[in-house]
């Protein structure tokens, strides 16, 4: 084989707690994460079962704490046995020489961006991952989503160099069932729980929720966004008036690229922000 004929490619590592996971004991931990089972792991790896008892064995043992959930329904990860997962695979994807356009959306912005992508990227080319706010930032800043759709414009005083643009604008509603609260965990939330407080209202947040159905049937107060109880048909009537906990939507992005500017514009048209 020639020089010119090599392949090179960077290789992915993680230092936890200061100690390095090797790409292949990563690429046990995304086999389990993915198959949810280490007998259907190993085969994808093609090594025995065994054999991957041995690599997770070193896993936890280097990092002195287990990984692994067992059941009678196969084997999962655990809380942190994902987060290492999701780690890696963001830096993975980082990597990656051939990465598309990335952007970022919650399930309050989903429909408008998934008709937005038909308009301007109908070839299906950009990659589009709907997550919460707090995560899109995070991959964001660590420059692996492009552009950020942001349900909580609060978040603009903590971002630097960086281009916004307005996206639409969208209003929290108050569902008021006492001063236990729960917290959605997607919308501008802190906008709502800021006008408890500009109000003097004593709450408590008792716990937060992705799930609309687990929201409603919670008993307890909380906010949700308008456009997407009309989209779900919601039918809730607001303890305080909407008009008060308005707020805008943002596009955050740091590269103005001819599918960053499409997309905005589209958008903005698809959200009649003018």
């Amino acid at each position: 084989m020639s020089e010119n004929e090599l392949n090179i490619e960077p290789s992915v590592a993680l230092r936890i707690e200061g100690q390095r996971l090797t790409p292949r004991q990563l690429e046990v931990l995304v086999a389990v994460y993915e198959e949810g089972s280490q007998n259907k792991a190993a085969a994808r790896l093609g090594i025995s079962t065994p054999v991957l008892h041995r690599y997770i064995a070193q896993i936890e043992g280097k990092l002195s704490c287990p990984l692994i959930t067992t059941s009678s329904s196969g084997s999962r990860l655990n809380e942190l046995g994902e987060r290492i997962v999701m780690e890696y695979e963001a830096l993975a994807h980082r990597m990656r020489r051939d990465r598309t356009t990335v952007i970022g959306g919650t399930i309050i912005t989903e429909e408008l961006l998934l008709n937005a992508l038909s308009r301007v990227d109908p070839e299906g080319n950009c990659e589009l991952i709907i997550s919460d706010d707090a995560r899109n930032l995070k991959d964001f800043r660590a420059g692996m989503m492009d552009i950020v759709i942001l349900d909580d414009p609060m978040h603009l005083f903590d971002l630097e160099g960086v281009i916004w643009q307005e996206i639409t604008a969208d209003r929290l509603l108050h569902v008021d069932n006492g001063s236990q609260y729960v917290r959605f965990m997607y919308g501008a939330q802190r906008i709502g729980f800021r006008h408890l407080d500009a109000l003097g209202v004593e709450y408590s947040i008792e716990h937060s929720y992705r799930s609309i159905p687990a929201l409603l049937a919670s008993g307890r107060s909380f906010f949700i966004n308008e456009s997407l109880a009309l989209r779900k048909g919601l039918r809730i009537k607001s303890a305080t008036d909407p008009a008060y906990l308005e707020h805008r939507i943002n596009a955050v992005y740091r590269k103005e690229t001819s599918i960053v500017r499409r997309l905005v514009r589209r958008l903005r048209r698809e959200g009649r922000v003018v």
